[in-house]
């Protein structure tokens, strides 16, 4: 069994569309420790899910759904990329 190699996000992962040319407003940090980030996207999901399914409970509200899936976008960015920092790590 090998040891796991410390990897760190590389920071180039952005999150937040903006403006009409549909522009990213946010960029990941480069050399966050990818464990350290992952468990960030984890609770990031977690929140995601509870707002889902409480939307799905709603009737007429989006306020919900749309803080759902920017919570979505920043996860999915974390994990774009972790993923781009372990790659260029091997």
């Amino acid at each position: 069994m090998t040891a796991p190699h410390a990897s760190t996000t590389p920071g180039v992962a952005t999150f937040g569309n903006c403006n009409l040319q549909n522009q990213r407003l946010f960029r990941l940090n480069p050399g966050i420790c990818v464990e350290q980030a992952l468990e960030h996207a984890s609770v990031l999901m977690g929140c995601a899910n509870t707002l889902t399914r409480l939307g799905g409970l709603e009737e007429g509200s989006s306020t919900t759904a749309w803080a759902a899936h920017y919570l979505g976008d920043m996860a999915k960015a974390i994990i774009d990329d972790v993923t781009l920092g372990m790659q260029n790590h091997d």
